[in-house]
């Protein structure tokens, strides 16, 4: 996203506010670090990676942790403007920006310690991090259907209006108030009306209306959609490494080795003592 036209690319009336120095930073950071963290997040579920390259997982993971982790901090910060900063939005940003980051930490803590909680904390945190995604579909959905009912509003401060529109008859005809004498813009907010074919100010006013209720339907969604595959896969998850994964080859050597003398083998990743064989069978990974 090119800086010098971010403010062309949000929905409109988003600028007036993110273009604070506070909220312009946080922005930029959450915008980059969320994009690069889900981009190499999709690394992290390739097997062989996983299996084959653990350095490269590992290091991928912690920058995949770092980049979802801070981004969606600083999304959180982003989120008290965020649509109008309407409290379901700001309630649903910042309860999902929480799981987020609970799951990141909790991974990060089993990475060592549990690798299957270390799995299925990860799960969480990139299907949490992903619920936007749905969000906005469902918000493209909701937009329309409200469009056609007809009777949604959302609530605008009139210095937004005013700038959005840059036209003092547009505001006069539609938001009287808003230009009376010794109205305080800052403090004066009125009812825009929420539709989708009425003009640039009518449309992000269905953005609002519609973001908060999708964003919570979609968090829902993901709390139960990984939470189900989660359940489903723990069996599978118990399962040792099946022998498929190698091509194992037995190697019989004969020995006069004295009984009880001991021999290890290793295989499925597990150790297996055998005492007092004289002929020892020895793995060969190929």
């Amino acid at each position: 996203m090119n800086p010098g036209t971010i403010a062309a690319q949000l929905i409109p009336g988003e600028w007036f506010w993110f273009r604070e120095s506070m909220y312009k930073v946080n922005l930029f950071i959450h915008i980059y670090l969320t994009i690069l963290g889900g981009i190499f997040a999709v690394l992290q579920f390739f097997p062989a990676i996983r299996r084959r390259a653990v350095i490269l997982h590992r290091l991928n993971g912690y920058g995949v942790s770092f980049c979802l982790i801070v981004g969606n901090i600083s999304g959180s910060i982003v989120a008290r403007r965020s649509f109008g900063g309407e409290l379901n939005t700001q309630s649903g940003y910042y309860t999902l920006g929480i799981m987020i980051v609970f799951a990141g930490l909790m991974g990060l803590y089993n990475v060592k310690k549990d690798t299957r909680r270390h799995r299925k904390w990860m799960l969480r945190m990139v299907t949490y991090f992903s619920a936007i995604i749905t969000a906005r579909l469902i918000m493209l959905a909701a937009r329309e259907i409200i469009t056609i009912i007809g009777t949604y509003y959302s609530v605008w401060r009139c210095d937004e209006i005013i700038e959005l529109l840059a036209d003092p008859q547009a505001v006069q005809s539609a938001f009287p108030q808003c230009v009376a004498g010794g109205v305080n813009h800052t403090s004066l907010w009125v009812a825009v009306h929420a539709s989708t074919r009425e003009g640039p100010l009518y449309a992000a006013s269905s953005v609002r209306a519609t973001n908060g209720m999708a964003l919570w339907i979609a968090t829902l969604m993901h709390i139960v959609g990984v939470e189900y595959y989660i359940n489903k896969t723990e069996a599978a998850n118990q399962m040792p490494i099946t022998p498929s994964i190698f091509a194992v080859t037995f190697v019989h050597v004969h020995t006069r080795a004295p009984a009880f003398q001991h021999t290890a083998t290793v295989l499925r990743g597990k150790s297996s003592l055998e005492l007092g064989f004289s002929d020892v069978r020895i793995p060969v990974y190929q």
